[in-house]
């Protein structure tokens, strides 16, 4: 870890200062190192920097802290990503208060872009764990990634119908990776690490507190293409979250409920106030996405998964490369001659990749590629 990363972390570890005075400080000083460097007095002359953050700062020039926090997470298979590296998720960059520096355990990558942040009430109602259950079942059928919070109610429902249907899903947290919050989700993080994301703005060890859900929320909010709520009250985080979509030119959408349930409040008001209104999941799919360059993306994948399985397999590459040659397909004698491969064995190697969708065959025991 280089020394600016060093310094970007121990800006993060002072609690007082938050992400836009960070963005404030790199900006006047031009990078995060010259900060240490440079006297108090200049330090103060940022707008919101007191005089006891000031003084934590120069106590923080030596990078111990970071180096000590930059160690415990390579200890618990945690990255610590900052602004300026490459693997920093695109999306946060989008909004005016970034995060300078997150924390990830497990794997974001780019077909993530392809996501809904499904958020809703701590205390939800069968309706709503059922609504919840549905939607997840077809955003994970469908590579479509999940993002919620890992609270308790809706959050939870969200995580465990994606992992349980076999899709991808990422929780992004009001606290520390190595603090777990709330106690009864942390088997369910362990797991969502193995086939998504967890990850956190905060320091390692940082405890929940009710000022940083909030924070929280712009992540999930900025990281989503669209967010659903489906079931909330009037007053609560879900409708920050939602706000916070629309503020960042994100689809809002929200299921209906009844009239006069309370966590129908939320996602009525939304949609009297001009939330898209979801009664399946393909509304959400058809509004928010490309699906021309979903569909796309979503052939590449499966390529790329499809080529990996035949890398071992000589015969097929051969065969596979003769036929791709070619636009207008190859015929068996063809294929054969070229590969140097007798009919009666290049039969099996053919049947093996139309299987796999790498070729069809044509009328006239023609090959192409698709």
């Amino acid at each position: 870890m280089n020394e600016r990363q060093l310094a970007i972390i121990a800006l993060n570890l002072i609690i007082e200062l938050i992400p836009k005075k960070i963005i404030s400080l790199t900006e006047y000083f031009g990078s995060a190192e010259n900060i240490f460097t440079a006297d108090k007095k200049e330090i103060k002359n940022i707008a919101g920097i007191a005089d006891e953050t000031a003084e934590n700062i120069k106590k923080s020039a030596d990078f111990k802290a970071a180096e000590r926090e930059a160690k415990l997470a390579e200890e618990n298979g945690i990255k610590i990503i900052t602004y300026l590296d490459d693997d920093y998720p695109e999306p946060l960059k989008s909004i005016v208060d970034y995060p300078p520096v997150i924390y990830m355990k497990g794997n974001y990558d780019k077909q993530d872009k392809y996501s809904v942040s499904v958020v809703g009430s701590r205390h939800p109602t069968n309706y709503g764990r059922l609504v919840t259950s549905k939607f997840c079942k077809y955003f994970a059928e469908n590579n479509i990634t999940t993002i919620s919070g890992l609270a308790s109610g809706i959050d939870t429902q969200t995580h465990v119908s994606t992992l349980e249907n076999g899709g991808k899903t990422i929780a992004v947290l009001g606290n520390g990776l190595l603090d777990y919050y709330p106690k009864e989700n942390k088997k369910l993080q362990n797991e969502i690490y193995q086939k998504g994301a967890v990850i956190s703005e905060f320091p390692l060890h940082q405890r929940p507190d009710k000022i940083n859900f909030p924070r929280r929320n712009r992540i999930v909010a900025a990281l989503s293409k669209a967010t659903l709520v489906t079931e909330a009250a009037l007053k609560s985080g879900s409708l920050i979250t939602a706000d916070l979509a629309a503020e960042y030119g994100k689809d809002v959408f929200a299921v209906p409920g009844p009239l006069y349930a309370k966590y129908s409040e939320g996602p009525n008001s939304l949609i009297k106030n001009g939330a898209f209104v979801a009664l399946k999941p393909e509304d959400i799919s058809e509004q928010s996405f490309s699906m021309f360059d979903f569909m796309a993306d979503m052939r590449k994948q499966r390529n790329k998964k499809k080529e990996k399985k035949l890398s071992d397999n000589k015969d097929g590459l051969k065969v596979l490369k003769i036929i791709k040659s070619s636009f207008n397909g190859v015929s068996l004698d063809e294929i054969s001659a070229a590969a140097e491969i007798p009919v009666a064995d290049l039969s099996s190697v053919l049947l093996e990749l139309e299987l796999d969708g790498f070729i069809k065959e044509m009328p006239g025991q023609t090959y192409i590629n698709v």
